[in-house]
């Protein structure tokens, strides 16, 4: 619904705007980005963070960002408040604090320190200052979940959306997974083929155009048990040729005309076929 989006999209640009006052001071701008893009999909897919026993599973939840060992006692302490936020607006309860309550320390606010806050900013300065008088968690989460070749799914697919993006969103969900938990599922470790992409996939910004793009997105209906080319029926401008291919000696207006009667798989053909079609 278009209003339910605006929400959306509103609370997105709100939980943005967080990261970037409180979590860029804590950790470096590719952690900042990676958390950023997982708090932004939570939203997208209103899905809650990992949790263990009504707590925060932290192991999962920067196994989730593709940040693991980078996830500091101190930006866990920035993360909290954006993660209380979304499980708010997801109209979940309450998830309770790191450590029973009876062995929390209460620490005293530093004189002077309420006189710094402006009144606009008061109760958000007061849940940061929860958090960081917080201790650090007493034992580690569960371990990160295994990446398995063919998961099954949650439920029996009884719709096929017609976009792109409404489409993959769709069986992502089907499947349970965030298009963090697909990236490591489909994309290899010598490949450079970022997980934002996928995210834009998603929310309808870009759609596949190279070689590469359609290669993992062939693995994506591998995975999910789809028929081959499910997913590229349904992207637009069906007439575009790919870019990408394999063509070092060939000029670039001759690659523009070639390509569009180059076969998907050409890059990945022997070079003896490579040059039969090309002949």
């Amino acid at each position: 619904m278009p209003n339910e989006d605006l929400f959306k999209r509103h609370f997105q640009k709100k939980i943005s705007a967080y990261c970037d006052v409180r979590l860029a001071p804590v950790a470096p701008d590719w952690v900042m980005d990676n958390i950023r893009s997982y708090l932004l999909a939570l939203i997208t897919f209103r899905k809650t963070p990992a949790l263990s026993n009504n707590r925060y599973a932290w192991r999962q939840i920067a196994h989730d960002c593709g940040i693991d060992e980078a996830l500091t006692t101190k930006l866990k302490k920035q993360l909290r408040p954006a993660l209380d936020a979304i499980m708010r607006w997801l109209k979940e309860p309450p998830v309770e604090d790191d450590a029973p309550k009876n062995k929390r320390p209460h620490a005293m606010p530093k004189a002077g320190a309420r006189k710094r806050l402006s009144p606009s900013s008061t109760s958000q300065h007061h849940e940061v200052e929860e958090v960081e008088n917080s201790p650090s968690p007493g034992r580690a989460g569960p371990k990160p979940k295994p990446v398995s070749g063919r998961p099954e799914p949650l439920f029996e697919a009884k719709e096929d959306p017609s976009s792109f993006a409404d489409a993959l969103a769709y069986h992502m969900r089907r499947f349970g997974e965030s298009y963090w938990q697909l990236h490591r599922a489909v994309v290899r470790i010598d490949e450079t083929f970022d997980a934002k992409t996928l995210l834009s996939w998603i929310e309808g910004h870009r759609v596949p155009r190279s070689i590469a793009s359609f290669t993992i997105l062939g693995r994506v209906e591998h995975r999910y048990g789809l028929a081959q080319g499910y997913f590229k029926a349904k992207l637009p401008h069906q007439s575009r040729s790919l870019y990408g291919h394999d063509l070092d000696d060939v000029s670039p207006a001759e690659r523009r005309r070639l390509a569009w009667h180059l076969p998907d798989d050409f890059g990945s053909m022997p070079f003896s076929k490579r040059e039969e079609i090309l002949e």
